[in-house]
């Protein structure tokens, strides 16, 4: 049996293969995709390869940070300079037993240079203390926009999913990158699913582990009562197209994928 052969066969098991992440609970799934592509999750424990979906980086690690002490000003305002703070886009809301949630993303801009990389990280943490996991050095966010996705539950805030992809990275047809977590930041019960999905996409299914599954499409603005209902929606900055499902209470995630494609 030759290298080859060996490395096919491997690819192949490794597509069936899924990795529970503990204590986190957070769960990724993509479809079969150009190239592999990471998301990180913010959380506190492991890191792990999940199939033929990429690396799963948790935020929080020990040395996994690479946090960044720019040095560089930030350059003055003209029509050149990038923009020093996100494109923010609420994804989703709603209020289950009397407790709010959210879901947003925020969208920071490919910096052109490693001085305006510097000056962005600056910015970033002054903002919120938005700081990718996957950094290393300044000059790693050259040519590359940052999204952090923010989950709210009862005023409380945090990072959930956050990545740095070359600017223009955009998913096709079916691709897809999900994640599944709780609704609430001490809930075990995977039932918030958040994904990222091609502009093309018109229809998202989100199966669930009892049978069942629901069904999102398009949306815009928020319904009469100011919440935003669950669907796709386009987000500010961002060359893809993004969706929020929730699961009914009883049964947690199992499964998302795209359904229907603008022809």
């Amino acid at each position: 049996m030759t290298h080859r052969d060996i490395a096919l066969l491997l690819a192949d098991a490794a597509d069936g293969v899924e990795v529970g992440i503990a204590p986190t609970q957070a769960v990724v799934r993509g479809g079969r995709r150009r190239r592999a592509r990471r998301w990180a999750v913010a959380a506190a424990a492991a890191l792990a390869i999940v199939g033929t979906t990429g690396t799963v980086a948790l935020a929080g690690l020990p040395g996994g940070g690479g946090r960044v002490e720019p040095s560089a000003p930030r350059p003055s305002a003209t029509p050149d300079t990038l923009r020093y703070q996100p494109h923010r886009t609420e994804l989703a809301s709603g209020t289950e037993d009397g407790k709010d949630w959210e879901v947003y993303v925020d969208v920071w801009d490919a910096p052109r240079d490693k001085a305006q990389a510097e000056a962005q990280l600056t910015a970033m943490g002054e903002y919120k203390g938005e700081w990718p996991a996957s950094v290393r050095t300044a000059a790693d966010l050259v040519g590359k926009s940052t999204f952090f996705v923010q989950r709210g539950y009862e005023g409380d805030t945090s990072v959930v999913i956050e990545n740095s992809v070359p600017e223009g990275d955009a998913n096709v047809s079916t691709d897809m990158e999900s994640g599944g977590l709780g609704l609430s930041p001490q809930a075990k019960s995977l039932r918030l699913v958040i994904g990222r999905i091609a502009k093309t996409a018109l229809e998202v299914t989100c199966d669930w582990k009892d049978g069942t599954s629901t069904v999102l499409h398009r949306v815009s603005g928020p319904e009469t009562d100011g919440t935003l209902k669950q669907g796709i929606r386009s987000a500010e900055g961002s060359p893809d197209r993004w969706f929020v499902c929730v699961a009914p209470k009883g049964t947690v995630y199992k499964d998302a994928r795209v359904t229907g494609l603008d022809q």
